[in-house]
């Protein structure tokens, strides 16, 4: 199985942290089903991406992402895709236009226009919280000021591992031009919901082999919602859910934030080891 790994807005692959410890840890040991190549490619404009402009558009971040990643998969074995936030935005993108990419998704605490109004998507306390982190941080230059900020709003178990101080090493490692994180949020607002996916959609050909990259039916995914989240309301993923999910393939975790896998990275793993178990 091979897996390639999204986040969100402003977002880079550093922040999976802990949890792609855990991931690179399981594949190392062969272990079912990480034992495939595991990809956290950076978003256009942002981590070691960050020397590029950001497209405007969830379409053009799909397709800057395809072009860097599927190549670097071996043909013809399944693949999966777990999405966070605005990288959910780019699955439904990537799953509706290149439906035969991926044969599992799943999509966490995510939100579309059109499905939520923007105060749910952003809540209004959280963009006042951020908006403000930002200014202090353009003013000032301090960047822990800015990260505590949003570590506040989207974690809500203590910072034990001192996830703040490696986010800031992040951002002055690979520091994130205004100017993308704004096309990245024009990105996010004005992408609107692709069509419903076909109730057949399997992701596997009639012959039962993983299908060429494109071609075929796109999985229905599977939906995480964080129900403490406090920056995405989480009635955005009910809506989610209704429109492109499956009976039963909606799991509730019961006090993360809106970073599931920053909050309960070894819960996370497991529920995906888990599930592919059951499931795959």
């Amino acid at each position: 199985m091979n897996w390639i790994f999204l986040r969100g807005l402003g977002r880079q692959s550093g922040h999976w942290f802990r949890f792609r410890e855990l991931l690179e840890k399981e594949r190392r040991a062969r272990r079912v089903p990480f034992q495939g190549s595991l990809l956290f490619p950076d978003l256009p404009g942002t981590g070691l991406e960050n020397h590029r402009r950001s497209p405007d558009t969830i379409q053009g971040i799909t397709d800057d992402l395809r072009n860097r990643t599927l190549a670097r998969l071996p043909p013809g074995q399944p693949r999966c895709l777990f999405a966070i936030s605005l990288g959910g935005m780019v699955a439904l993108d990537w799953l509706s236009r290149y439906p035969g990419d991926f044969q599992h998704a799943f999509i966490v605490n995510s939100s579309l226009s059109g499905l939520s109004p923007f105060y749910r998507r952003m809540q209004p306390r959280a963009a006042l919280g951020l908006l403000g982190g930002i200014v202090r941080a353009r003013a000032m230059g301090d960047l822990e000021a800015l990260e505590e900020r949003v570590f506040q709003w989207t974690c809500n178990e203590p910072d034990e591992q001192g996830k703040v101080q490696h986010w800031v090493r992040l951002q002055k490692e690979h520091p994130l031009d205004l100017h993308n994180f704004l096309r990245q949020l024009k990105a996010a607002m004005g992408f609107k919901a692709p069509p419903r996916f076909p109730e057949t959609g399997v992701g596997l050909s009639q012959s039962g082999k993983t299908p060429d990259a494109g071609s075929g039916n796109a999985p229905k995914p599977v939906f995480l919602v964080s129900r403490r989240d406090r920056l995405v309301h989480p009635s955005c993923s009910d809506v989610l859910y209704q429109r492109y999910g499956q009976p039963g393939k909606y799991f509730v975790h019961p006090f993360a934030g809106h970073d599931l896998t920053s909050d309960d990275p070894e819960g996370t793993m497991d529920f995906l080891r888990r599930y592919m178990q059951a499931f795959a």
